[in-house]
Protein backbone atom coordinates (compact mmCIF):
# COMPACT_ATOMS: atom_id res chain seq x y z
CA UNK A 1 0.00 0.00 0.00
CA UNK A 2 1.03 3.05 -1.05
CA UNK A 3 0.41 6.58 1.46
CA UNK A 4 0.12 9.70 0.23
CA UNK A 5 3.57 10.98 -0.96
CA UNK A 6 3.69 7.71 -3.27
CA UNK A 7 6.10 5.58 -1.16
CA UNK A 8 5.39 2.37 0.30
CA UNK A 9 4.07 2.71 4.05
CA UNK A 10 5.25 1.15 6.95
CA UNK A 11 2.56 -0.85 8.63
CA UNK A 12 3.57 -2.40 12.33
CA UNK A 13 2.17 -4.82 14.45
CA UNK A 14 3.44 -6.52 17.89
CA UNK A 15 3.36 -10.31 18.43
CA UNK A 16 3.10 -11.80 21.92
CA UNK A 17 5.48 -14.55 22.93
CA UNK A 18 4.55 -16.90 25.51
CA UNK A 19 7.78 -18.00 27.35
CA UNK A 20 6.00 -20.00 30.20
CA UNK A 21 5.41 -22.83 28.57
CA UNK A 22 5.67 -24.97 31.83
CA UNK A 23 3.00 -26.85 34.13
CA UNK A 24 1.45 -23.89 36.14
CA UNK A 25 3.15 -26.27 39.09
CA UNK A 26 6.91 -26.57 37.63
CA UNK A 27 7.16 -22.62 36.99
CA UNK A 28 9.04 -20.61 40.10
CA UNK A 29 8.69 -17.23 38.74
CA UNK A 30 6.86 -16.09 36.24
CA UNK A 31 9.11 -14.38 33.73
CA UNK A 32 7.36 -11.28 31.51
CA UNK A 33 6.14 -12.23 28.04
CA UNK A 34 8.43 -10.60 25.03
CA UNK A 35 7.10 -8.21 22.84
CA UNK A 36 8.49 -8.20 19.32
CA UNK A 37 7.89 -5.75 17.19
CA UNK A 38 6.88 -6.80 13.50
CA UNK A 39 7.16 -4.49 10.47
CA UNK A 40 6.96 -4.35 6.78
CA UNK A 41 10.07 -2.61 5.50
CA UNK A 42 10.58 -1.73 1.85
CA UNK A 43 12.96 -3.50 0.44
CA UNK A 44 14.20 -2.15 -3.26
CA UNK A 45 13.90 -4.59 -6.13
CA UNK A 46 17.39 -5.12 -7.72
CA UNK A 47 16.30 -5.97 -10.86
CA UNK A 48 14.29 -2.62 -11.09
CA UNK A 49 17.44 -0.53 -9.63
CA UNK A 50 19.76 -2.31 -12.60
CA UNK A 51 17.25 -1.38 -15.34
CA UNK A 52 17.89 2.47 -14.61
CA UNK A 53 14.51 3.02 -12.11
CA UNK A 54 15.17 5.14 -9.27
CA UNK A 55 14.84 4.26 -6.54
CA UNK A 56 12.57 6.12 -4.87
CA UNK A 57 10.44 5.59 -7.17
CA UNK A 58 6.96 3.03 -5.73
CA UNK A 59 7.59 0.25 -7.86
CA UNK A 60 10.72 -0.44 -6.42
CA UNK A 61 9.98 -1.75 -3.11
CA UNK A 62 8.25 -4.73 -2.36
CA UNK A 63 7.06 -5.88 1.65
CA UNK A 64 8.92 -7.83 3.67
CA UNK A 65 9.18 -8.60 7.01
CA UNK A 66 11.19 -7.32 9.85
CA UNK A 67 11.82 -8.26 13.52
CA UNK A 68 13.13 -5.64 15.86
CA UNK A 69 12.95 -5.37 19.67
CA UNK A 70 13.05 -2.45 22.09
CA UNK A 71 16.96 -3.21 23.29
CA UNK A 72 18.11 -3.84 19.32
CA UNK A 73 16.24 -0.26 18.40
CA UNK A 74 19.11 1.92 20.68
CA UNK A 75 22.50 1.61 18.92
CA UNK A 76 24.90 -0.18 21.46
CA UNK A 77 27.63 1.98 21.12
CA UNK A 78 24.90 4.84 22.38
CA UNK A 79 23.88 2.48 25.20
CA UNK A 80 27.33 2.43 26.42
CA UNK A 81 28.35 6.13 25.94
CA UNK A 82 25.06 7.05 27.80
CA UNK A 83 26.19 4.92 31.00
CA UNK A 84 30.37 5.84 30.56
CA UNK A 85 29.20 9.49 30.78
CA UNK A 86 27.12 8.98 34.08
CA UNK A 87 29.40 6.94 35.61
CA UNK A 88 31.78 9.85 34.58
CA UNK A 89 29.66 12.26 36.21
CA UNK A 90 29.49 10.52 38.96
CA UNK A 91 33.23 9.88 39.70
CA UNK A 92 33.71 13.93 38.95
CA UNK A 93 31.23 14.29 42.07
CA UNK A 94 33.61 12.40 44.64
CA UNK A 95 36.49 13.79 43.00
CA UNK A 96 38.24 11.72 40.05
CA UNK A 97 38.63 13.58 37.65
CA UNK A 98 36.81 12.48 33.98
CA UNK A 99 38.24 10.63 31.19
CA UNK A 100 38.48 12.03 27.64
CA UNK A 101 37.24 8.65 26.11
CA UNK A 102 34.33 9.36 27.34
CA UNK A 103 34.10 12.56 25.67
CA UNK A 104 35.12 11.97 21.92
CA UNK A 105 34.58 14.86 19.84
CA UNK A 106 35.50 15.95 16.26
CA UNK A 107 38.78 18.64 16.44
CA UNK A 108 37.20 21.62 14.84
CA UNK A 109 33.29 22.52 14.35
CA UNK A 110 32.24 24.96 11.58
CA UNK A 111 31.17 28.22 13.61
CA UNK A 112 28.78 29.21 11.21
CA UNK A 113 26.23 26.59 11.29
CA UNK A 114 23.44 26.64 13.46
CA UNK A 115 23.80 25.22 16.80
CA UNK A 116 20.65 24.46 19.14
CA UNK A 117 21.61 25.85 22.39
CA UNK A 118 20.49 27.97 25.10
CA UNK A 119 21.53 31.98 25.06
CA UNK A 120 20.88 34.78 27.10
CA UNK A 121 18.84 37.51 25.72
CA UNK A 122 21.63 39.90 27.00
CA UNK A 123 24.36 40.09 29.91
CA UNK A 124 22.26 40.74 32.47
CA UNK A 125 20.17 37.67 31.89
CA UNK A 126 23.39 35.61 32.49
CA UNK A 127 22.98 33.77 35.47
CA UNK A 128 26.80 33.85 37.17
CA UNK A 129 25.08 31.81 40.36
CA UNK A 130 24.61 29.27 38.47
CA UNK A 131 28.69 29.09 37.47
CA UNK A 132 29.97 30.41 40.85
CA UNK A 133 27.98 29.56 43.75
CA UNK A 134 30.46 29.98 45.57
CA UNK A 135 30.46 33.93 45.29
CA UNK A 136 26.96 34.10 45.11
CA UNK A 137 25.41 31.86 48.21
CA UNK A 138 21.69 31.26 47.96
CA UNK A 139 19.52 33.99 48.59
CA UNK A 140 22.28 37.09 47.78
CA UNK A 141 19.71 38.22 45.62
CA UNK A 142 22.96 38.01 42.49
CA UNK A 143 25.12 40.01 44.86
CA UNK A 144 28.08 38.29 45.63
CA UNK A 145 28.98 40.27 48.88
CA UNK A 146 26.31 42.30 50.73
CA UNK A 147 25.76 45.82 48.97
CA UNK A 148 29.05 45.67 46.98
CA UNK A 149 28.41 45.50 42.93
CA UNK A 150 28.08 42.17 41.85
CA UNK A 151 31.05 40.18 40.32
CA UNK A 152 31.20 39.65 36.49
CA UNK A 153 33.09 37.51 34.51
CA UNK A 154 36.69 39.57 33.89
CA UNK A 155 38.50 36.62 31.74
CA UNK A 156 36.95 34.72 28.73
CA UNK A 157 38.93 31.80 27.19
CA UNK A 158 37.42 31.87 23.49
CA UNK A 159 37.36 28.17 22.19
CA UNK A 160 38.48 26.81 25.49
CA UNK A 161 38.94 23.34 24.63
CA UNK A 162 39.34 21.04 27.63
CA UNK A 163 40.16 23.51 30.24
CA UNK A 164 44.08 23.61 30.05
CA UNK A 165 43.95 27.38 30.54
CA UNK A 166 41.26 27.86 33.29
CA UNK A 167 42.29 25.45 35.24
CA UNK A 168 45.69 27.16 35.20
CA UNK A 169 44.81 30.47 35.74
CA UNK A 170 42.34 29.97 38.37
CA UNK A 171 44.86 29.95 41.22
CA UNK A 172 47.05 32.56 40.00
CA UNK A 173 43.65 35.17 40.22
CA UNK A 174 41.16 33.52 42.81
CA UNK A 175 39.35 35.88 43.44
CA UNK A 176 38.91 36.79 39.23
CA UNK A 177 35.48 35.19 37.43
CA UNK A 178 36.42 33.07 34.29
CA UNK A 179 34.49 31.51 31.99
CA UNK A 180 35.44 29.28 28.95
CA UNK A 181 33.45 29.47 25.86
CA UNK A 182 33.67 26.26 23.87
CA UNK A 183 31.28 25.39 20.88
CA UNK A 184 31.40 21.74 20.78
CA UNK A 185 29.30 19.43 23.35
CA UNK A 186 30.87 17.09 24.33
CA UNK A 187 34.17 18.93 25.19
CA UNK A 188 32.16 21.30 26.96
CA UNK A 189 30.64 18.14 29.45
CA UNK A 190 34.11 17.39 29.84
CA UNK A 191 35.35 20.78 31.16
CA UNK A 192 32.17 21.10 33.44
CA UNK A 193 33.03 17.74 35.16
CA UNK A 194 36.52 18.57 35.22
CA UNK A 195 35.73 21.71 37.33
CA UNK A 196 33.63 19.94 39.43
CA UNK A 197 35.78 17.58 40.21
CA UNK A 198 38.16 19.86 41.18
CA UNK A 199 35.86 21.57 43.61
CA UNK A 200 35.02 18.38 45.27
CA UNK A 201 38.52 17.22 45.70
CA UNK A 202 40.10 20.82 46.32
CA UNK A 203 37.25 22.41 48.42
CA UNK A 204 37.64 26.23 48.29
CA UNK A 205 39.48 26.14 44.88
CA UNK A 206 38.47 26.09 41.42
CA UNK A 207 35.09 28.18 42.74
CA UNK A 208 36.06 30.71 39.96
CA UNK A 209 36.24 28.92 36.84
CA UNK A 210 33.44 27.82 34.61
CA UNK A 211 32.77 27.18 31.17
CA UNK A 212 29.44 27.41 28.92
CA UNK A 213 28.46 25.78 25.13
CA UNK A 214 28.32 28.87 23.00
CA UNK A 215 29.27 30.00 19.44
CA UNK A 216 30.92 33.29 20.72
CA UNK A 217 31.73 34.71 16.98
CA UNK A 218 27.88 35.20 16.86
CA UNK A 219 26.67 35.74 20.56
CA UNK A 220 29.80 37.15 22.31
CA UNK A 221 27.44 40.74 23.03
CA UNK A 222 24.85 38.47 25.03
CA UNK A 223 27.29 37.53 27.50
CA UNK A 224 29.60 40.51 27.84
CA UNK A 225 28.83 44.37 28.54
CA UNK A 226 31.19 47.08 27.15
CA UNK A 227 34.34 46.94 28.98
CA UNK A 228 33.54 43.92 31.09
CA UNK A 229 36.70 41.87 29.96
CA UNK A 230 40.13 42.76 31.05
CA UNK A 231 41.80 39.51 29.48
CA UNK A 232 40.57 37.70 26.27
CA UNK A 233 42.70 34.22 25.42
CA UNK A 234 42.56 32.55 21.25
CA UNK A 235 44.70 30.26 22.11
CA UNK A 236 45.43 27.45 18.90
CA UNK A 237 42.62 28.50 17.11
CA UNK A 238 41.55 26.48 13.89
CA UNK A 239 43.54 27.65 11.18
CA UNK A 240 41.32 26.94 8.21
CA UNK A 241 43.70 27.04 5.88
CA UNK A 242 41.26 27.20 2.56
CA UNK A 243 40.79 30.74 1.69
CA UNK A 244 37.24 30.62 1.01
CA UNK A 245 37.42 29.44 5.30
CA UNK A 246 39.37 32.08 6.37
CA UNK A 247 35.88 33.64 7.40
CA UNK A 248 35.67 31.51 9.96
CA UNK A 249 38.52 32.19 11.54
CA UNK A 250 38.09 33.67 15.02
CA UNK A 251 40.65 36.55 14.49
CA UNK A 252 39.51 39.02 12.13
CA UNK A 253 39.27 42.37 11.27
CA UNK A 254 35.27 42.27 11.90
CA UNK A 255 35.18 40.36 14.93
CA UNK A 256 37.84 42.75 16.69
CA UNK A 257 35.54 45.00 16.72
CA UNK A 258 33.20 43.11 19.27
CA UNK A 259 36.23 42.30 20.93
CA UNK A 260 37.08 45.66 21.52
CA UNK A 261 33.34 46.28 22.60
CA UNK A 262 34.22 43.30 25.67
CA UNK A 263 37.52 44.92 26.56
CA UNK A 264 37.98 47.35 28.86
CA UNK A 265 40.35 50.49 28.09
CA UNK A 266 43.58 48.34 28.86
CA UNK A 267 42.37 44.96 28.44
CA UNK A 268 44.69 42.53 26.72
CA UNK A 269 43.99 40.10 24.07
CA UNK A 270 46.46 36.84 23.93
CA UNK A 271 46.67 34.89 20.94
CA UNK A 272 49.17 32.05 20.12
CA UNK A 273 49.05 29.01 17.25
CA UNK A 274 51.40 26.72 15.95
CA UNK A 275 50.92 27.59 13.14
CA UNK A 276 53.03 30.45 10.87
CA UNK A 277 50.37 31.64 8.11
CA UNK A 278 47.60 32.26 10.89
CA UNK A 279 49.98 34.01 13.54
CA UNK A 280 50.87 36.07 10.68
CA UNK A 281 47.31 36.67 9.88
CA UNK A 282 46.17 37.06 13.36
CA UNK A 283 49.24 39.67 13.76
CA UNK A 284 48.24 41.82 10.92
CA UNK A 285 44.77 41.92 12.18
CA UNK A 286 45.47 42.64 15.32
CA UNK A 287 48.18 45.65 13.92
CA UNK A 288 45.79 46.95 11.73
CA UNK A 289 43.01 47.42 13.98
CA UNK A 290 42.82 51.11 15.69
CA UNK A 291 41.86 49.91 19.18
CA UNK A 292 44.39 47.58 19.88
CA UNK A 293 48.43 47.84 20.48
CA UNK A 294 51.18 46.12 20.46
CA UNK A 295 52.19 45.00 24.17
CA UNK A 296 56.11 45.50 24.44
CA UNK A 297 58.15 42.38 25.25
CA UNK A 298 59.74 44.05 28.35
CA UNK A 299 56.20 43.89 30.01
CA UNK A 300 55.35 40.39 28.55
CA UNK A 301 58.32 38.83 30.46
CA UNK A 302 57.03 39.84 33.38
CA UNK A 303 53.50 38.65 32.92
CA UNK A 304 52.60 35.43 34.86
CA UNK A 305 49.71 34.51 32.04
CA UNK A 306 52.28 34.23 29.20
CA UNK A 307 54.18 31.31 30.49
CA UNK A 308 50.84 29.37 30.50
CA UNK A 309 49.75 30.21 27.19
CA UNK A 310 52.23 27.83 25.21
CA UNK A 311 52.16 25.00 28.57
CA UNK A 312 48.66 24.90 30.10
CA UNK A 313 46.69 23.80 27.00
CA UNK A 314 46.29 20.41 25.85
CA UNK A 315 47.41 21.43 22.22
CA UNK A 316 49.99 23.84 23.35
CA UNK A 317 51.89 20.64 25.42
CA UNK A 318 51.04 18.39 22.41
CA UNK A 319 53.35 21.32 20.21
CA UNK A 320 56.01 20.98 22.69
CA UNK A 321 56.13 17.30 23.19
CA UNK A 322 56.76 17.24 19.02
CA UNK A 323 58.92 20.61 19.47
CA UNK A 324 57.09 22.77 16.92
CA UNK A 325 57.41 26.12 17.04
CA UNK A 326 54.70 28.57 18.47
CA UNK A 327 53.76 32.43 17.12
CA UNK A 328 52.33 34.27 19.91
CA UNK A 329 50.70 38.01 19.41
CA UNK A 330 49.40 39.63 22.60
CA UNK A 331 47.94 43.25 22.09
CA UNK A 332 46.29 45.83 24.34
CA UNK A 333 42.72 47.46 23.82
CA UNK A 334 43.81 51.40 23.32
CA UNK A 335 41.44 54.40 23.54
CA UNK A 336 40.71 56.80 20.80
CA UNK A 337 40.71 60.31 21.03
CA UNK A 338 36.47 60.32 20.76
CA UNK A 339 35.89 57.42 22.86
Amino acid sequence: MLNRLGSAAIWPFFIVFDTNQTAPSQRRSPSPPSLVRVSFLPVPDRGRVARGIPREHPGNHSPSFALTTASQNRPRSTVAMSSNADTAQAKSRSGRLPRKRFYRARAHSNPLSDSHFPIPISPADFDCSHHYPYFFPPGSGGRSDGDAPPRKVRFADIGCGFGGLLVGLSPLFPDTLMLGMELRDKVTEYVKERILALRASNPGHYENISVVRTNSMKYLPNYFEKGQLSKMFFLFPDPHFKEKNHRRRVISPQLLDEYAYALEVGGIIYTITDVEELGDWMRSCLEDHPLFGAVPEEELKLDPVVKLLSSATEEGQKVARNGGQTFRAVYRRIKLEEE
